[in-house]
């Protein structure tokens, strides 16, 4: 009993301290707090960028490990997303008259050279040390996120995900509801 009370007051000072060492981290100088860790990422930050940073707490041990990720005050522009096409392919030509005005159906074009957005910024470790292997040096590397140019389309496709996940859960309360009454209710009468 006196060892969980000491080791729970130990966890709490090592967790308090990690907190701290955030909030301090996230009021300084992104380039001075990053120069020790990543001197090669930390030579592209400059006060024009409007660079900041945001740190959390993350890892399968304990003491947790420390996390970061880069972001900007400024607006950044996608300029490959406003022209998604490959235009390096030979049959991109726009459909001449004779093929539009024939009753004929037009092909619809292959999209899979199209531009594909990836974002290289995920959660990197803020670490300077050997990281061992069972720790991941960055989080959210292989998560897949489509990206569509038009505006209407990328909102459509939230609803859509959140309708599918509304739904989801709703099952899952269902199937837990008749889990828990169903022996209750009895035996159920066969048709």
């Amino acid at each position: 009993m006196i060892q969980r009370a000491w080791r729970r007051y130990v966890y709490r000072e090592v967790f308090r301290y990690f907190k701290q060492l955030i909030s301090q981290f996230n009021q300084g100088d992104p380039q001075k707090i990053l120069k020790p860790v990543n001197p090669r990422e930390a030579e592209l930050l400059d006060a024009a960028a409007g660079v900041f940073m945001r740190f959390r707490l993350g890892g399968v041990t304990f003491p947790p490990n420390i996390y970061y990720k880069i972001f900007t005050h400024r607006p950044i522009t996608d300029v490959c997303a406003s022209s998604p096409r490959d235009y390096t392919q030979l049959g991109l030509k726009q459909p001449v008259a004779r093929q539009t005005n024939t009753r004929w159906p037009v092909v619809q074009e292959d999209r899979s050279g199209w531009y594909r957005r990836m974002e290289h910024n995920s959660w990197r470790l803020f670490c300077s040390k050997v990281v061992p292997i069972t720790e991941p040096r960055e989080i959210g590397v292989n998560k897949k996120m489509d990206f569509h140019y038009s505006k209407l389309q990328r909102q459509q496709d939230v609803d859509r995900w959140r309708k599918r996940r509304k739904i989801e859960w709703l099952n899952q309360i269902l199937t837990q509801c008749i889990d828990t009454w169903l022996p209750w209710w009895g035996p159920q009468p066969r048709k």
